[in-house]
């Protein structure tokens, strides 16, 4: 019972996710953590902290002009901050600003206080942020990684002169509790980092293997009686089988087929014969119990398999749907026509293959065709019409 009813989810759930594709035009595209709305409020006010204390550092060196950049940074940050929270689709662009100003605070710090005081860092650090970017082109990732190369080089060799320094630092304690302050920052954003790219990791490869598994479960569905297909309900046959194998119940297979359909499409046209098809897939999804499942076999041809039912109940379900087809209409450049279908009904005998049992379906269904169609045939109704021939 257990087995039977997780199939029978399965199947449901393939098909929730087949209409729930339809329904959608586009899916959400996996976005790189970096470029995430919270990580980027993570990330600004890191950035609030870290020039806030530099506010503090300036200041205690009278390096007065970098101390008033730290407090438009702290500004900048605060409004990057609030404005990540309120705009939807340019929060790539901000993380570029971004790079831009640790960049230009970086060598503006290395100009004022000297190379020995580890601002150069933050260049460093920044490194791998432009590879965490969802650019459509890596040669933006490139670009920018190049520029942080030849800010890193040229700043080297332009405070390698001491006396292009501005305001050096002539404490060395001053020097090396900053230079050790910006060794901590820096560290803490390649742990960062790091840690991100294991998160966009491990999200990423979860959202992969679930596309998949959701294309996977959409390509089990024909399209245009959105019926499972062939090859699905071959799967879903063989763990039928085997729970009947195991709990000795057997399991009801008709196989169904349009009557003169070929006429059909041939008097009213292809689209005319889509249409039955649709209506008549249909009428079987309504009719047949949810513990059934259904088919596009192949053409016009429709196999249901309903576990775990007796015969009386497999034959009054089909005949309910051979009625109810019967009383459909339909139109086609002012011509109404109907159409009937006839079915083959087989119990399942668990000790052969499910081939077995649906080839047998099918021979039931030729006889009904050879003999006037519309019916259903089982195995009493078969023997009747085989003495006859």
């Amino acid at each position: 019972m257990r087995e039977r009813r997780k199939i029978g989810i399965e199947m449901k759930l393939t098909k929730s996710i087949y209409y729930h594709f339809q329904s959608t035009e586009a899916q959400q595209d996996l976005r790189n953590a970096l470029s995430g709305r919270l990580c980027q409020q993570v990330i600004y006010g890191a950035c609030v902290v870290v020039h806030a204390l530099m506010i503090l550092f300036f200041f205690h060196a009278q390096v007065e002009v970098m101390a008033y950049y730290n407090i438009g940074s702290v500004l900048f940050y605060i409004s990057f901050f609030i404005a990540v929270t309120r705009i939807k689709d340019k929060t790539v662009s901000l993380m570029d600003i971004a790079i831009a100003e640790i960049m230009v605070f970086s060598i503006a710090s290395c100009v004022a206080v000297g190379w020995d005081c580890g601002f150069y860092m933050y260049l460093v650090c920044c490194v791998p942020a432009p590879f965490f970017m969802p650019y459509e082109r890596y040669s933006t990732s490139i670009v920018t990684t190049a520029l942080l190369t030849i800010g890193f080089v040229a700043t080297k060799i332009y405070t390698n002169n001491p006396t292009a320094v501005t305001h050096p630092l002539k404490s060395g304690n001053e020097r090396l509790v900053i230079y050790l302050m910006n060794s901590v920052f820096g560290m803490l954003m390649i742990g960062f980092m790091a840690f991100m790219f294991i998160v966009s990791r491990r999200v990423n490869m979860k959202l992969l293997s679930e596309k998949n598994e959701e294309l996977t479960q959409i390509a089990s569905i024909d399209p245009l009686t959105e019926l499972f297909n062939r090859r699905a309900m071959t799967e879903y046959l063989k763990k039928v089988h085997e729970t009947a194998e195991n709990t000795g119940r057997t399991y009801a297979v008709v196989l169904g087929d349009i009557d003169n359909f070929k006429r059909i499409n041939d008097r009213y046209g292809h689209s005319a014969g889509d249409l039955v098809l649709k209506k008549v897939s249909h009428t079987l999804t309504n009719c047949v119990p949810s513990e059934g499942y259904i088919c596009r076999w192949g053409g016009e041809e429709i196999l249901y398999v309903i576990p775990q039912c007796r015969e009386e109940r497999a034959e009054l379900i089909s005949e309910n749907i051979r009625r109810e087809i019967e009383r459909l209409g339909f139109s086609s450049n002012n011509n109404t026509f109907r159409v009937s279908m006839t079915f083959g009904l087989v119990m399942a005998d668990i000790t052969q293959s499910y081939e077995h049992n649906i080839n047998l379906a099918d021979d039931y269904l030729y006889a009904g065709k050879e003999n006037g169609k519309n019916m259903v045939v089982d195995k009493a109704k078969y023997e009747q019409l085989s003495a006859k021939s």
